[in-house]
């Protein structure tokens, strides 16, 4: 059982860099191709451009957001079940996941009030270290895509033009709102919500009895 859990514990913070990669690899990717079609279209293609862009800038946003509410599952499951040094039964984090989202599911509204109260607010970091340039490059992308695309909207007008950039508003707007809503201090707190959430989890698990042994009783049953 200890190998296994030596396995989990490996794979889960390999899962956590290959996150961190992500995060910051994809959004530079999308700078590459914004500066690459500026440099190749021509000027009445680049509403089009910019159309494309937004649609990428924000699918990207909320992949990240995905991303870092995943790693903060992680690092919580990782700090309360795997490094804590429990005498507990280990059950394995997709069985776990199981009962996170049982738990989470069964009154959500109680489940969110709860946490909220829970949750040692002086334990919040700053953000996710490196979430506020993220977050910060997202907006500076979409303004750009945003500016961009009603500018050549003007110079010159046409009908493709105007159909992106009335695209590229609509984007733009329901970025804002996505943005509102994950903003750095939002990010921030994510992992000490999820200690609070694993917490319950686990405590959900033993009246299940999928965790009420300890390590010894196993032993002894072996």
């Amino acid at each position: 059982m200890t190998d296994l859990r030596s396995q989990e514990y490996s794979t889960l913070r390999e899962e956590l860099l290959q996150a961190k990669r992500y995060v910051f690899e994809r959004p530079l990717l999308i700078v590459a191709l914004g500066v690459g079609g500026l440099t190749t279209l021509e000027i009445e293609y680049s509403a089009a451009l910019g159309l494309v862009l937004a649609s990428l800038i924000l699918f990207n946003f909320w992949f990240t957001v995905n991303r870092l509410m995943s790693a903060a599952r992680i690092v919580a499951y990782v700090q309360l079940e795997l490094e804590k040094g429990t005498t507990e039964s280990w059950s394995g984090w997709e069985s776990s996941l199981r009962y996170y989202r049982k738990w989470l599911k069964q009154d959500p509204a109680a489940a969110k009030a709860e946490v909220e109260a829970a949750m040692d607010k002086q334990a919040v970091p700053d953000a996710m270290l490196h979430y506020p340039p993220i977050y910060q490059l997202h907006m500076a992308l979409m303004a750009a895509a945003t500016v961009g695309s009603v500018a050549v909207t003007v110079v010159p007008p046409s009908i493709v033009n105007i159909i992106c950039s009335v695209g590229v508003l609509a984007l733009a707007a329901n970025f804002g709102a996505a943005s509102n809503r994950y903003r750095p201090s939002v990010i921030s707190a994510l992992i000490e919500r999820n200690r609070v959430i694993w917490s319950r989890v686990f405590e959900y698990m033993r009246q299940d009895g999928a965790k009420s042994a300890t390590v010894a009783d196993e032993a002894a049953q072996l």
